[in-house]
C-alpha cells in the first residue's frame, strides 16, 4: 500500500520503495519472456527515453558543478523517481484487476489524508503532526507537502465523480478534500487548483445538468472554510490586494539570488542550495530555507539549462501522450490538470524537492499511463 504509506510515513514509503526496486529486477530477471516487459521495457519509447534523459542530464550536471558523492546521490534518487514510474506503469498494464486495486489504494489513501486534515481542521491532531495551528499539514508537519499530494486527490477524486455527479459520498469526499486543501493556506496551490479545474472542465465538457453539483463541491467548502478559518481568505486576499504596511514578499528576494548564482554558471549550474546562495549573499539571512520557492530556478541553479532542458522534455512528453489518448482513457484529463496545477505552483514553490509530492506525483503517473495501456493497448502510443 505504498499510496497509503505516503501520506503517513516517508521512512515506510523509502523501505517500501527499495524492497520493491530489489523485488521488481528479480522478476525482471525471472520473467524475461513476460509480453508486458518485453513490449513496455526493452523497447524504450518517448516516455521511457525521457526519463532517461532525465536521469543522464541531472547526474551529469550534478557530477560537474558538486563532484562525484553528489554525482551518484543524484543518479540514485533520479533512478528511483524513475523505478516508481515503472513499478506502477507495469502493475497496472497487466490487467484490468491490477488497475482498480492500485485505484483502491490511492482511494483509500485519499480518505486517510482528508480524515485526518478535517481532524486537524477541528483541533484534534492525535498525533501532533500541526506546525502552524491555522494551516492543515496532514500527516508532514508541512502544509505544503500536504497541499500537493492534495492537488493529486482533488482531482483523481473529480475523476470517480465524472460519470457519477449525482453520487453523493463521492461529492462529500471531494468537497471535504477541497476544505482541506483550502485551509492548507498555501496560496500557490489553490492558484494551481483553480487553473487545474478549469482546464478539467473544458476537456470534459461538462453537461449544463451537472452545474448545480459542481457549483456545490467548490462553494461550499470556500464558504465553510470563510466561517471556520477566516485568515485563509485573508491571507489569500492580501496576495491579491496587498496593503501598505506589508514587506516584500521574500520569495522576490530569494529569486534574484537564484538568478543571480545561475548566471555563474549557466549550462551545467552553480551547485548545491542553500551553500551557494550563502557564498552569493553576505549575512545570509534566510538559513531556514532550503530552495529557491520556484521549481524552475532552483533546477536553474543546481541542473543549469541541461537540466532544466531535461525536466521540461519529460513532462512536455506526458503532456503529449496524453493530449493524442484524451479520448481514450478517463485519466487523460485528469492528469493534464494536475500537470497544470504543479505547474503553476512550480512558480512559487519546489515541488519536484519534496519526496512527499514528487513521489505521490510519480505513482500517480505510473497509474494513469499503465490504466491507458491496459484499456486500449493496440492503439494508444506511449
Amino acid at each position: 500500500m505504498f499510496p497509503v504509506a505516503l501520506v503517513t510515513s516517508i521512512t515506510v514509503t523509502g523501505i517500501l520503495t527499495y524492497l520493491g526496486v530489489v523485488v521488481f529486477v528479480f522478476l525482471l530477471i525471472l520473467k524475461q519472456k513476460n509480453k508486458v516487459i518485453e513490449q513496455y521495457f526493452f523497447n524504450f519509447n518517448q516516455l521511457h527515453i525521457a526519463f532517461l534523459i532525465y536521469i543522464f542530464a541531472f547526474t551529469l550536471t550534478k557530477f560537474i558543478n558538486s563532484g562525484l558523492k553528489s554525482g551518484l546521490n543524484i543518479c540514485f534518487s533520479s533512478c528511483q523517481d524513475y523505478f516508481v514510474f515503472l513499478w506502477v506503469l507495469f502493475f497496472v498494464a497487466k490487467g484490468y484487476k491490477n488497475q482498480k486495486t492500485i485505484n483502491y489504494a490511492i482511494l483509500t489513501a485519499a480518505i486517510i489524508s482528508i480524515l485526518y486534515g478535517m481532524l486537524q481542521l477541528f483541533h484534534l491532531d492525535i498525533f501532533h503532526r500541526q506546525v502552524n495551528i491555522e494551516r492543515l499539514s496532514g500527516f508532514h508537519k508541512n502544509p505544503y507537502s500536504y497541499g500537493g499530494q492534495l492537488i493529486i486527490f482533488l482531482f483523481f477524486l473529480l475523476s470517480c465523480c465524472k460519470d457519477k455527479f449525482n453520487n453523493i459520498p463521492r461529492l462529500i469526499l471531494f468537497a471535504l478534500c477541497f476544505i482541506c486543501l483550502l485551509n492548507t493556506s498555501e496560496r500557490a496551490v489553490i492558484l494551481g487548483v483553480i487553473l487545474g479545474a478549469i482546464l478539467y472542465f473544458s476537456l470534459e465538457r461538462i453537461k449544463v445538468n451537472e452545474l448545480p453539483q459542481i457549483a456545490f463541491i467548490f462553494l461550499v467548502p470556500i464558504f465553510l472554510t470563510y466561517l471556520l478559518n477566516s485568515k485563509v481568505i485573508k491571507r489569500i486576499k492580501r496576495t491579491i490586494l496587498p496593503a501598505s504596511g506589508d514587506k516584500q514578499n521574500i520569495r522576490l528576494k530569494l529569486w534574484g539570488i537564484a538568478f543571480a548564482v545561475w548566471k555563474r554558471n549557466m549550462l551545467f549550474g552553480a551547485g548545491n542550495f542553500p551553500t551557494v546562495y550563502r557564498e552569493a549573499v553576505s549575512g545570509f539571512p534566510m538559513k531556514a530555507l532550503t530552495h529557491a520557492h520556484n521549481t524552475y530556478l532552483q533546477i536553474l541553479v543546481t541542473n543549469g539549462i541541461i537540466g532544466m532542458l531535461a525536466f521540461l522534455n519529460l513532462f512536455l512528453c506526458m503532456i503529449r501522450i496524453l493530449i493524442a489518448n484524451l479520448k481514450t482513457s478517463k485519466y487523460s484529463a485528469c492528469f493534464l490538470a494536475i500537470l497544470l496545477s504543479f505547474f503553476v505552483e512550480g512558480f512559487f514553490e519546489y515541488f519536484w524537492g519534496d519526496s512527499e509530492v514528487k513521489y505521490a506525483l510519480l505513482y500517480f503517473v505510473g497509474f494513469a499511463f499503465g490504466s491507458l495501456l491496459e484499456s486500449n493497448t493496440k492503439e494508444c502510443k506511449i
